[in-house]
C-alpha cells in the first residue's frame, strides 16, 4: 500500500473509531425512555399472604423484587416508594422498620417519602430508620425531622429528574400528639409550588413523591400547573392505569405489595411526550422469589 493510501486508511480508521467508541452518554439525544417503578403502603407485609375473600395468595416482597430486576433490565429505571412503609405487620413492627429499609436497601430503592405510619414509632427511631438508608428519604413540607430531604435530582438514562417529596398533614389530626412533638406541617400545594419554580429550570421532568392520597393529588395537579407525573400513596388506591390530570399523569400502586406499579415515559425537549402505566400482580405462584430478598425476610420472620 502507498504511503498516500495508508495516511488516508488510518486518517478513515480513526474516524470510525472516534465515533463507535464514543460514549452513548454523550452523543446528542432527541429523546429517551425511562421507567419508573413504585411501590405504596407496603406496611411490612414482607410475606405473601391471602387476602381475606381469596383463594389464592398474593405479594411478597421476595417475589417482587425479582420482578423489578427483571423490568430494570430493559431500560432505565427509577424504583420510588410513597410511603407507609416501616409499620403494620409484625415483621415490620417488632423491628420497628428495621427490617423493612435492609430490604429497601438490598433492593436498591432510589428514592422514598415519609408516610404518616413512619411517624408511627416517634421521631427518634424515624431518625435512625433515615440514618440508615442508602436512599434520600423525602418530606419537603416537614419541619422537625432531621434527615428528611424535600427534594433529590436523579439522573436517568441521560434525563435529569426533579423528585419533590410531600406528607399528609392528617398525621397531626389522628396520630398521638407524642410522635409528632416538635414537628410542623405545610401545605403540599404551596410547597411543592415553591420547589417546582426552584427546580424546573435545572431538570427535564419533574415528580411529586406524594404521600398525600389519590383525591387529594388530583387536586394538587389542579392547583399547581407543571408537575409532569405524582406518583402516589396513602389512599391505597388501586389504580390500572395512569390517569391525567392536565398536564400531570398520577399513579398509585394499591398496597402491601400485591402490585407493582410501572410507569414509562418517553421524554423529549424537556416534556413526557407519550407514557403507558399498568399495575402488575404480584404473584408467588409465578413469580420466583429474589434469593437475596428472601434470606433477608426469613432471617426477620425467624
Amino acid at each position: 500500500m502507498s504511503e498516500k493510501r495508508l495516511g488516508a486508511f488510518c486518517a478513515f480508521l480513526l474516524l470510525f473509531l472516534a465515533f463507535f467508541l464514543t460514549p452513548v452518554d454523550l452523543l446528542p439525544r432527541d429523546q429517551a425512555d425511562i421507567r419508573i417503578l413504585h411501590v405504596n403502603d407496603f406496611h411490612g407485609y414482607a410475606e405473601p399472604f391471602r387476602p381475606f375473600g381469596s383463594i389464592m395468595q398474593e405479594g411478597g416482597i421476595a417475589h417482587l423484587a425479582s420482578r423489578v430486576k427483571q423490568l430494570r433490565r430493559e431500560k432505565p429505571s427509577l424504583l420510588m416508594a410513597a410511603g407507609d412503609m416501616i409499620h403494620g405487620d409484625d415483621w415490620a413492627n417488632r423491628f420497628q422498620g428495621a427490617s423493612v429499609f435492609e430490604v429497601m436497601n438490598a433492593m436498591g430503592f432510589d428514592v422514598m417519602v415519609a408516610g404518616n405510619h413512619e411517624f408511627d414509632f416517634g421521631p427518634a427511631v424515624l431518625k435512625q430508620r433515615i440514618g440508615e438508608a442508602n436512599f434520600p428519604v423525602l418530606g419537603a413540607n416537614v419541619q422537625g425531622v432531621p434527615g428528611l430531604k424535600p427534594f433529590v435530582i436523579k439522573e436517568v438514562g441521560g434525563i435529569k429528574i426533579g423528585i419533590i417529596g410531600v406528607v399528609t398533614p392528617e398525621i397531626v389530626e389522628y396520630d398521638q400528639p407524642e410522635k409528632i412533638a416538635g414537628i410542623t406541617f405545610a401545605p403540599a400545594a404551596a410547597t411543592v409550588s415553591k420547589f417546582l419554580t426552584a427546580l424546573k429550570p435545572q431538570v427535564d421532568l419533574m415528580i411529586v413523591l406524594s404521600h398525600l392520597g389519590y383525591k387529594a393529588d388530583r387536586k394538587l395537579a389542579e392547583a399547581v400547573p407543571g408537575i409532569d407525573v405524582i406518583v402516589g400513596g396513602h389512599s391505597h388506591t388501586k389504580l390500572p392505569e395512569p390517569v391525567r390530570i392536565g398536564g400531570t399523569i398520577i399513579v398509585h400502586g394499591y398496597e402491601y405489595a400485591r402490585m407493582l406499579g410501572v410507569l414509562d415515559l418517553t421524554v423529549k425537549d424537556g416534556k413526557a411526550t407519550a407514557y403507558s402505566g399498568r399495575l402488575e400482580a404480584v404473584d408467588p405462584g409465578s413469580l420466583p422469589a429474589d434469593p437475596l430478598i428472601l434470606q433477608i425476610v426469613k432471617k426477620y420472620q425467624n
